[in-house]
């Protein structure tokens, strides 16, 4: 894997999140309402409608199976990510990769967290080093 893959992993992570809310929403849509005329008394008046909307079950059942086998593709390439990181030798930049891209932490909460004395651009710059020799 490279630096850019672990980049790319952060926005894996956000794309993960907004997949589960979309599959929640296609399982469970929302509450909808709209007003109407009515004309069955032979005078107009306006009435609410409102419930939730029944979509058509087969394109519903399509989109969330659409959805679903992009979250699991996207979620496997975490794993990956998760295996590279084990297979790593140097405890330090486990723990980096780790926190910046497994958890989501910015470099400055990953230099805090790990060496309360050491700078965000310092645990950058090392995992930098770390892509550049591989």
């Amino acid at each position: 894997m490279t630096l850019r893959d672990f980049d790319e992993i952060l926005d894996i992570r956000s794309e993960i999140d907004m997949l589960n809310k979309r599959l929640n929403d296609v399982k469970n849509p929302g509450y909808v309402g709209d007003y109407a005329k009515d004309y069955s008394t032979g005078e107009e008046r306006i009435i609410s409608i409102a419930g939730y909307p029944l979509a058509d079950p087969v394109k519903k059942e399509k989109i969330h199976a659409l959805i679903k086998n992009r979250a699991e593709h996207l979620e496997n390439k975490i794993l990956e990510a998760e295996h590279f990181i084990d297979s790593i030798q140097d405890s330090r930049i486990r723990t980096f990769l780790t926190l910046r891209y497994i958890e989501g932490l910015d470099w400055k909460d990953v230099a805090e967290r790990v060496y309360h004395k050491m700078k965000p651009d310092s645990v950058r710059k090392a995992v930098n080093k770390f892509f550049d020799e591989q």
